[in-house]
C-alpha cells in the first residue's frame, strides 16, 4: 500500500530549490573529481612544452597547468556560496511554516502513529534533517578552508578540518546514492508517480 504522506503537491519554490540544490550539489562534485582525478599536472607540463616548444620554461608550463585547478577551484567555491544561500533559504522556511508542517513535526508525527508506515516516513525525514545538517556542516569546514588563511586559521588546524571535509563529502555522496535508489524503488513499487510530482508539482 502506498504511503499517502510520501505523496502531494509539491510547491514550485520546493520543486526549484530540490532542483537547483541538486544542481549545485552535482557541480561541487565534478569540480573536485576535474581538479584531483583528470588533471594530472605533470602530464600537462610535458604536453604544454610540447606544444610551445622549448622556450617555456617548466615552471611557466606548471603555472599555466595549475591555473586550471585554481579556475576549478575557483568554481567549486562560488558554487559552495550557493549553496550556503540555498541552505540557509531552507532553514528560515523552516522557521516559517504553518505549525505542525515542519520537518521536526513530520518526524514526530510519524513516530507518534506507531506502524510501520508512518515510522519508514519519519525515518525518510529523519534522514533529511541528517543531510541538512551534514551539509552544513561541510559547508562550514569549506568555507574555512576557502577563507581559513584570511581569518587567521592556522595550517595544522585547516589541514585537519580538510580531512573533516573530505570525510563529509563521502557522506553526502553516500546519501545522494541512497536517496536516488529510494526513490526510483518507490516510483516503481509503492509509489508510482513521485519523481512526477517533484517535476510538475503533483
Amino acid at each position: 500500500m502506498s504511503v499517502p504522506m510520501f505523496r502531494g503537491k509539491r510547491s514550485l519554490g520546493l520543486r526549484l530549490w530540490h532542483w537547483a540544490n541538486s544542481l549545485a550539489i552535482a557541480g561541487m562534485v565534478a569540480t573536485v573529481f576535474l581538479r584531483d582525478e583528470l588533471i594530472d599536472v605533470r602530464g600537462h607540463v610535458r604536453m604544454i612544452r610540447e606544444a610551445l616548444g622549448p622556450a617555456v620554461t617548466a615552471d611557466q608550463a606548471r603555472g599555466i597547468a595549475m591555473s586550471y585547478k585554481d579556475a576549478l577551484w575557483h568554481w567549486h567555491v562560488d558554487l559552495g556560496l550557493v549553496l550556503v544561500a540555498l541552505l540557509a533559504g531552507r532553514f528560515v522556511v523552516e522557521l516559517f511554516v504553518p505549525k505542525g508542517t515542519g520537518l521536526c513535526a513530520k518526524i514526530k508525527g510519524g513516530l507518534a502513529k506507531g506502524d510501520s508506515e508512518s515510522r519508514m516516513f519519519a525515518a525518510v525525514k529523519l534522514s533529511h534533517a541528517l543531510f541538512y545538517l551534514g551539509l552544513a556542516a561541510i559547508l562550514a569546514t569549506g568555507l574555512t578552508l576557502a577563507y581559513g588563511a584570511s581569518w587567521g586559521v592556522s595550517d595544522p588546524v585547516r589541514h585537519v578540518v580538510h580531512s573533516i571535509h573530505e570525510a563529509l563529502m563521502y557522506a553526502i555522496l553516500a546519501f545522494a546514492a541512497a536517496h536516488v535508489i529510494g526513490v526510483v524503488r518507490a516510483e516503481k513499487t509503492t509509489d508510482p508517480g513521485l519523481v512526477s510530482d517533484m517535476i510538475h508539482g503533483g
